[in-house]
Formats: C-alpha cells, structure tokens, sequence
C-alpha cells in the first residue's frame, strides 16, 4: 500500500475575477452612473392634446404645438421616437389647452435667462418631481417680472416646457444658444453680470485696502483681471472647465475669504447694500487656496459667452 497522500480536485465556493474583465463589462454602467443628467422616457408626457395624423413624422415645434412641453418632445426624438413610448392622443383635451407658440418661447427663454444668470433650473413643483424643494427654489430677478412681464408662478414657465424632473436635462444646452438676435434690453441685462461671476464683481469695483501682505495683492490682482475680462464659459457653472478647480479651488469660497481679507468693512458693507454681493461673505477655514494664487489669469480661457 502507498503511503503517497493525495489530495485530488477540490471545489471552493469562493471565485476570483479578472478585474480587466469586471472593468469592460461594468464601464457602461459606471460611465451612466456617473452623470447626473439623463431623462427616463417613462416620465415623459407623451399624450398629446389635439389630433396628431402622425406623430412619428412631427417636427418638435409641431409635437409641442400639440400639447407636449418641448424639453419631453426632444428627448422622445433624440431617442428615436421609440414604439416603447408612443405619442397618443388623449380625447379628453382639446387644443384651446394647449400652450401657444409665444407662451412656448416665453418660457424657454424665462429658463435661458435663469440659466444663463444663475446656473439653475427654476423651481418646476411637485408634479414634474423636481429634486429642489419648494423653500430652496431661485430668486427670480426683477428684469424677469419686470421689464419682459414674465410674472407667472417660476413652475408654471416650468411645467409649459417639462413634464420631468429638469435636473436630469442636461443645462449645457445654453452654450450653443446664439444671442445675435436677442432684443436690446435682455443684452444690456446680460452685460451687468452672469453666473460664476458674482464674487469676482467686488475686484472690478473696489481698490485693495492699504497694508495687506504682497500674497494677497497677487490673488486679488488675479480676481481683478478675471473681473474685467468678458465672462467665458470655462467658469461659467454650467460649462466650468474641471481644470478650474485644481488650479484655484473653490471659486467662490476663495473668493470670499479674499474679499473679508483684502477689503474693509465699510467697503464689504457699501457691496451689500449697492447688491454687488447678495450679503456679506461667511468665512471658510478650509478653503485657503486664495492665500498661494498668483496673478495670471489661467482660468477664463476665450471661449466668451457673448461673442460678436
């Protein structure tokens, strides 16, 4: 008999996996988890409100003219006008119901313009399950209520466009918007200032207070320069370039513990009142990138938001 000890095939619950072959396989889903916009076809309004002969041949002013807000007709048409979700007609409506192409334009520019100027969706209400609350919803600015007489409710512009939730529908949209044919009051109310910019206003206006240290001339010299340069889309919210906030950081957290540093109270104080800040900046500890930035402005880019 042999005294040769033999183990044989041993089978183990426990697998190993080739982390090559997980990463091909998972890319798809990480790459759609990872962004924060997209719109699922199920929360559209795909019902139309008059008879449509054909909606598969509809352009998406026709579908929208029909009743479908306009940021749903698109996404059923990038989609390819999917079977899955068809377009049906709902017999209970009828076409005075349905938003004229004025109340249309009216409403997509009232969400431009809030785009543009604050780097938002306005609040859209429960029913298009927005993701803000109502108590967190923007300031609208009084050139919207104003001077364009836009003074319905923010979700009723919102709710004439959208059936969904907007936080999925991708703002980058305003980049491509060509403003050659805007009317004269909404240029000159664009010249006044747009997102991404309000804490860097201060350094087009103030001069540094005397004594302050040569680290905080060079950082306030470099927030000077990229206040007088014509606002660009790299540090626009909607379109920042990432590489932004490896070189300066936060923006606006630096840019406020650089105001409380460089500028005197009475100056900080003339801001708030004048609306050159909404009010006087809180400080931050943790954001002390500010106290290292040089002059040159590495930032702006000239990708400018108002081109000729």
């Amino acid at each position: 008999m042999s005294n040769v000890l033999t183990l044989g095939n041993v089978a183990f619950s426990t697998i190993d996996v080739d982390p090559t072959a997980v990463a091909k396989c998972l890319q798809t889903f990480v790459d759609r988890g990872s962004k924060v916009t997209g719109v699922d076809l199920d929360d559209l309004d795909l019902t139309t409100h008059t008879v449509m002969a054909n909606a598969n041949k509809a352009s998406i002013s026709e579908l929208a003219g029909a009743g479908i807000p306009i940021f749903d007709a698109i996404v059923w048409v990038t989609a390819g006008r999917p079977a899955s979700h068809p377009v049906t007609h709902d017999a209970s409506k009828d076409e005075d119901e349905c938003p004229n192409m004025a109340s249309i334009a009216s409403a997509v520019f009232y969400v431009f313009f809030m785009l543009v100027t604050q780097a938002r969706y306005p609040y859209a209400g429960e029913s298009a399950g927005g993701k803000v609350e109502k108590k967190d919803r923007p300031r609208i600015p009084a050139f919207l209520t104003k001077i364009m007489a836009l003074k319905e409710d923010q979700e009723s512009y919102m709710t004439t466009i959208c059936s969904f939730s907007p936080e999925g529908f991708s703002p980058e949209w305003i980049k491509a918007v060509q403003f050659k044919n805007f009317g004269r009051e909404v240029l000159s109310r664009f010249g006044l200032g747009v997102a991404g910019y309000r804490q860097f206003g201060p350094f087009k206006l103030y001069e540094h207070k005397e004594g302050i240290p040569e680290n905080l001339i060079k950082a306030y010299n470099f927030a000077r320069t990229v206040a007088m340069k014509p606002p660009t889309w790299s540090i626009h919210p909607v379109t920042r370039d990432p590489a932004v906030l490896t070189k300066r950081g936060n923006l606006n957290k630096n840019l406020s513990n650089l105001i409380l540093d460089v500028f005197t109270d009475e100056q900080i104080d003339e801001m708030c009142t004048a609306k050159v800040l909404y009010g006087k900046p809180i400080r931050d500890p943790q954001h002390r990138n500010y106290l290292t930035w040089d002059e040159e402005d590495d930032i702006s880019g000239e990708d400018f938001i108002f081109r000729e």
